[in-house]
Formats: structure tokens, C-alpha cells, sequence
């Protein structure tokens, strides 16, 4: 399976065998809320397959990635592991860089803060810095995987409006209920907005989400898998908890056979 490059909240590096799993049979995979793209790295491709995020700085990362490796790999290359370089990427305006420039930024900033959240600069008392920055092969392997792949940066609904058929398969993985990290805000409205999409598209649709009583409430004419993951977002393992979450489709995922599901009635 090929990995994400970035660490991002709510990534899916943890679960994403057990989603790949339960994909249906389906022409078009489309990805909701792309995230570091876990799942779309980890499985097969698919006919046609399509990225979407809100997140400028994620489209234009996947973006440069597939559309000028060399010249990202180029400016990579020079940077060194900096506290000032750190805070010179923080601060200098976005409107002044090439999206080339911002990609590296982008991946500069999530690399070298704390629990990759971007905000502060992340260092410890007992390893050096990671040097994953610096080793490029991954580049290749990413922009290959996204050849085939539309790059969006589009509103949820609009998305799915956009690319929904009988064929097509959406992987939501929408920011957490009442969780408040998310540097892209999604509220209780979003929340129902993105249930009423779902309940009127023709193609097949998989949602992961934290195991809440309103959530659950939400989707209850729908199938729901529970499932426990373990995160961390500590310096230590003391800080490593599991969290309760669902897995909620509109067709049977009780069959192996990607050709047996059938959709929810």
C-alpha cells in the first residue's frame, strides 16, 4: 500500500484496510473529504478516481505534486530543519509565493510541527529531527497514483452533485462531530447537510465518523459498523487513547464480495 506523505487530523492510516474492505464494485471513486488521501493511496485504482478537499493548501499540494514533481523536489531539497525557517514559512504571505512555493511550505510546516497540526514548531529531547523531509522517492510514487485522479476543491454537495451515478462510490470522511481541532470548520448544519445529499444520490456512499449518540441518530436508516481506533496526539504513549467510531453505509456490507453488496433500500 502506498503512503500518504502527510500526517493530517483525522487521516485514515489506521482504518483504511478495514474501509478498502468494504468498497463496493463501482467506475468512479470519489473521495469526499481527501484528507492526506489514506484511503485513496491504499487501494487499487479504480477507472476513474476523484481528490476533493476544502483545503486550498491540500488541493495545491496534490496538485503541484502531480503536475510539477521536479520543481517541488528542487525546492525541497534545499530546505534544513529550522526553527527560524519555521517561522519565516508561518509568516510570510501566502499572495507572494508560487503554488509551487506553497506546496513546500504546506509540507515544510506539517512535517516539522508538533503532531503535524501546523501551528508550532515540533522538536523532543531525546531523537533528532525526522529526516523524511528530505528523502523524495515519494514523489514519483504519488504523482504515478494521481495520473488517473481529478484534483478538486469543491463544497461537498457540489461535489457529489457533480460526479454522482449509479457507478460512483463516495468515501465521506467529514470532520468529527463537536470536535473542535479542524483548522476548516464543519458544523451541526454541514453535518445534516451532507445526510440529505447522501440520502439522494444514486451511487453507493461510505461515511466514517465518531461514535456519537446524535450521529447515530442521523444515520439510523442506514447500516452502521462500529469500530475502535487508537490516535495520538502526545509526545509519549501515555498519550495514545482509543476512540469509539462508525462506519456507515446505504448497502450490505455483510457479503466479502465487492460484487454481492447490495444498496440499502
Amino acid at each position: 500500500m502506498l503512503k500518504s506523505p502527510l500526517s493530517w487530523m483525522g487521516g485514515k492510516y489506521r482504518l483504511r484496510k478495514t474501509i478498502i474492505g468494504l468498497i463496493p464494485e463501482h467506475k468512479c471513486f470519489t473521495e469526499v473529504f481527501g484528507g492526506a488521501a489514506w484511503t485513496l493511496f491504499g487501494k487499487e485504482k479504480s477507472k476513474v478516481e476523484v481528490y476533493n478537499d476544502i483545503n486550498k493548501d491540500l488541493v495545491n499540494f496534490f496538485r503541484v505534486l502531480k503536475y510539477h514533481p521536479e520543481e517541488f523536489k528542487e525546492w525541497i531539497s534545499k530546505d534544513i530543519v529550522s526553527r527560524e525557517i519555521f517561522k519565516e514559512y508561518k509568516q510570510v504571505p501566502g499572495e507572494y509565493l508560487t503554488d509551487i512555493q506553497k506546496a513546500v511550505r504546506f509540507f515544510y510546516i506539517i512535517k516539522y510541527s508538533f503532531a503535524s497540526k501546523g501551528d508550532c514548531f515540533g522538536y523532543s529531547k531525546v531523537k533528532g529531527p525526522i529526516k523524511s523531509i528530505f528523502n523524495t522517492s515519494f514523489i514519483e510514487d504519488v504523482r504515478n497514483r494521481l495520473s488517473n485522479c481529478y484534483i478538486e476543491n469543491l463544497p461537498f454537495e457540489v461535489l457529489i452533485d457533480k460526479y454522482d451515478s449509479k457507478d460512483t462510490f463516495f468515501y465521506c470522511d467529514p470532520p468529527y462531530f463537536e470536535v473542535t481541532q479542524y483548522k476548516d470548520k464543519f458544523y451541526k448544519e454541514d453535518h445534516l447537510k451532507l445526510i440529505n445529499t447522501l440520502k439522494n444520490i444514486e451511487g453507493r456512499f461510505l461515511v466514517t465518523i465518531n461514535d456519537h449518540p446524535e450521529v447515530r441518530k442521523w444515520y439510523k436508516d442506514f447500516n452502521i459498523k462500529e469500530v475502535n481506533v487508537g490516535y495520538s496526539i502526545s509526545k509519549d504513549t501515555s498519550g495514545r487513547r482509543k476512540f469509539g467510531e462508525l462506519i456507515i453505509t446505504n448497502y450490505d456490507t455483510s457479503f466479502k464480495r465487492a460484487t454481492d453488496f447490495k444498496k440499502a433500500v
